[in-house]
């Protein structure tokens, strides 16, 4: 990202329009490979996979994108071979991946077979939205397209893209949505990482009354709400204007047409004066808001509840437009459509990934269980052990061999995650422990402090101040999965495969709870809310915070790390922004996941239990942390 992407031509405030020339990145063609700096690629399953460019613009406070057109001129520079895009996956060893497969390789065929230019438009609207008070469109342009047959390249130097809008009348609940917000500050930082057109959009939200929000809000049933006294009170010292609202209180005075409805409009009536949000409640207390990614099908093409719909705290925290316009716009009761079953973009609602306000959740309903969350929640946040803070436990287990039951899948191994994170310095080699899978036929290669096992994976938790896993899983546990003999085909198969245990929700009593990690589940399952989860168990006894996921977990090729690796990366190497803040670094993960994939499902079903104003380094890291403190 950077304004420096950009070159801003016009802008006529009388017209609403908006024209941005954008230059295509550099790129080198050799022996029939194009190579790309820099850029994000078209993720269409069996379509070429072709480089793109990725951009954020704001528009002005509460404009209203009228349309989004793309113009240039493309010259044929070559031939070269481009291999299709693959689809992102869930997790699974079930029917479904085949279902995705089989469909990959029809449209893969349907693609290769012609030589009709793909793609034949300049660039898309991906999607719109707002952080707080910034109006923002995101947009794909695609500088490059391909003739499948001929081998064809056309480049396309710049392309100029138009933003036709208007701007709601004052009275319009849009206008005075973001007029109430126009003197905000809360997520500036964030708004200046993300907006590509900088510059500019800062000179439309200037302002010379400056306010940050300093709510924090606690939403929880009234019979458990002593149960919190402990986290008001340190919050409080810390400066928040905490504010503890009943589940009952929002029911009986604000409109919705369920329970779900009435907190985000509460959230949304009162969002100028709250930066973080903590729900408290199992699901009967605290019902989350299942999403349904595809149009009119809740169970998605897969026929499976574990895969959809999506129990997701994002239809909490995003708070731009009511309903109607957002998570709901055809009015169906199916919220957060986006997708058809073949994963075109054409859905009938119009959400927004940018979260307005930092939310988590305590997901228990025991005011003792709640209690003792509080009290680790407040002596994590008071830590300010570095040593013990930035020391990671690194658990990858194998998801795939390659070419798994015939199926042509490469070979996914959790460690690559791992190892990634260690060779750009996210994590501290020298403080890592990893555990890896050395059991069976093709193991893991990377060397590692020990096997991967259930008594290292509980073992070696002592004094971390990080934990993160790849594994398969289900609500209540995750499993290793190794190749344990070979039929004498050479082809690691189902039958030939042993699962046992890392570690399930029983195991948590054996962890080091007065050193709490900040954990991330990458495996199936682990934040089912539906039942006590291992990722709940894991925020009640060896964690400071979990990020889990609610339903089958899914694999994006677009971006391999995914969530996890923005996450860790925003929370523990690049952390200008998010400075330490849990809930930061987990919406700010959403926004990098988002720019360079644009799938929504895994946004949808990653969620974080605990409070999202805890700091992973404890207060103060420096100065800079005070965009992010209350000014008291």
């Amino acid at each position: 990202m950077g304004s420096c992407l950009l070159f801003l031509l016009t802008l006529l405030g009388g017209s609403d329009e908006l024209v941005v020339e954008i230059p295509a990145p550099e790129f080198t063609l050799s022996g029939g490979v194009l190579e790309v700096d820099g850029c994000d690629y078209l993720v269409k399953p069996g379509a070429p996979r072709l480089p793109c460019k990725n951009i954020t613009l704001a528009l002005r406070p509460g404009a209203i994108v009228d349309s989004v057109s793309f113009s240039g001129e493309r010259q044929i520079v070559g031939k070269v071979n481009v291999p299709a895009a693959r689809p992102a996956l869930p997790m699974t060893d079930g029917l479904e991946r085949s279902q995705i497969e089989e469909r990959f390789e029809s449209q893969k065929r349907r693609f290769y077979s012609s030589d009709g230019i793909y793609p034949t438009a300049l660039g898309t609207l991906r999607s719109q939205g707002a952080l707080r008070k910034y109006t923002l469109i995101d947009i794909a342009c695609y500088f490059f397209a391909w003739q499948p047959l001929s081998r064809r390249l056309h480049y396309a130097p710049t392309i100029t893209v138009t933003v036709r809008y208007s701007m709601p009348e004052p009275d319009h609940q849009r206008a005075r949505f973001f007029d109430g917000l126009k003197n905000d500050t809360t997520f500036d930082r964030t708004a200046r990482s993300i907006i590509d057109n900088w510059p500019q959009a800062s000179q439309w939200y200037t302002t010379r009354a400056p306010q940050r929000a300093e709510g924090y809000c606690i939403i929880i049933p009234a019979a458990m709400q002593n149960a919190v006294d402990a986290l008001v009170s340190h919050r409080q010292s810390q400066g928040y204007d905490v504010t503890v609202v009943t589940r009952q209180s929002i029911e009986a005075n604000v409109s919705g047409v369920d329970v779900q409805q009435k907190i985000r409009n509460y959230l949304r009536a009162n969002v100028a004066h709250i930066a973080f949000v903590l729900l408290v409640g199992e699901d009967f207390d605290m019902p989350w808001r299942s999403l349904v990614p595809f149009n009119d099908n809740p169970n998605g093409p897969q026929g499976n509840p574990d895969i959809a719909p999506i129990p997701s705290d994002l239809y909490f925290s995003e708070l731009t437009d009511p309903d109607g316009s957002s998570w709901d716009v055809d009015g169906d009761g199916y919220y957060g459509e986006v997708y058809d079953d073949d994963f075109n973009l054409v859905g009938d609602d119009d959400p927004d990934h940018y979260a307005d306000v930092h939310l988590g959740r305590i997901p228990f309903s025991s005011p003792t269980m709640i209690s003792d969350i509080c009290a680790k929640t407040i002596a994590f946040d008071t830590n300010k052990d570095r040593s013990y803070k930035t020391a990671s436990l690194l658990a990858g287990g194998m998801y795939y061999f390659e070419n798994e039951n015939y199926g042509g899948l490469p070979r996914i191994d959790g460690a690559d995650f791992m190892e990634d994170l260690l060779d750009m310095k996210v994590f501290d080699p020298s403080k890592a422990t990893t555990l890896y899978e050395k059991s069976g036929l093709n193991y893991c290669t990377y060397p590692c402090t020990a096997p991967l096992t259930q008594n290292n994976q509980i073992g070696f938790w002592q004094r971390k101040g990080i934990m993160y896993e790849c594994h398969h899983g289900n609500a209540g546990a995750y499993a290793r999965k190794y190749w344990a003999w070979d039929d004498g085909d050479a082809i690691p198969e189902n039958h030939e495969f042993e699962w046992p245990l890392c570690l399930e929700k029983n195991d948590v009593y054996q962890l080091d709870n007065e050193y709490p990690a900040t954990s991330y589940l990458r495996s199936c399952l682990c934040g089912k809310p539906e039942v006590t989860s291992l990722g709940a168990m894991l925020l009640y006894r060896g964690s400071s915070a979990v990020v889990a996921s609610s339903r089958i977990a899914w694999l994006s090729f677009a971006d391999m790390g995914g969530m996890p690796f923005h996450f860790y990366e925003r929370l523990m190497g690049r952390t200008d922004t998010c400075r330490g803040l849990v809930g930061a670094a987990h919406d700010l993960s959403r926004i990098d996941f988002m720019e360079t994939s644009g799938f929504w499902i895994i946004p949808y079903h990653y969620n974080l239990f605990g409070d999202p104003a805890l700091r992973q380094f404890g207060r103060l890291i420096d100065r800079g942390e005070r965009d992010y403190l209350p000014s008291k």
